[in-house]
């Protein structure tokens, strides 16, 4: 079954290993993404099409398996970020400014276009079923 991904930009960075369209991955996928942030920093129609988060860092990643797969696809996801209050210092996402780029490799590494900063990667990948 196909399902869509969501991968940070910041876990990819530190330490996810790069991955491309047709690449075989084992994720520990978390299945409680942080949709709330989602549909702020991408179209709320893509974000609510996620079904699970990669995690590299919860305590403990136990709770979180090894799952295999297969990409088929990959698009790299971009804001722009403003302040929503008399706080400054706070940045949120802007809604309405989610752009998604197709790209055919993913290292952590895309660079940030007209003003959108990097988030991560929204991929679509073939999942065996799950064993229970």
């Amino acid at each position: 079954m196909t399902e869509l991904i969501w991968v940070d930009g910041w876990q990819m960075q530190c330490c996810g290993k790069p991955f491309a369209v047709g690449a075989h991955v084992e994720w520990r996928l978390n299945d409680a993404p942080d949709l709330d942030w989602l549909k702020a920093a991408l179209e709320p129609v893509i974000a609510r099409r996620i079904s699970y988060s990669v995690e590299h860092h919860d305590d403990p990643l136990g709770d979180h398996p090894l799952r295999p797969g297969t990409v088929v696809a990959i698009q790299a996801a971009f804001c722009r970020y403003a302040p929503t209050g008399p706080d400054n210092r706070m940045l949120y996402p802007v809604a309405g400014s989610a752009v998604l780029r197709e790209v055919s490799r993913a290292d952590g590494n895309v660079r940030d276009e007209s003003g959108e900063r990097f988030n991560g990667y929204v991929v679509e990948v073939e999942l065996p079923p799950s064993r229970a």
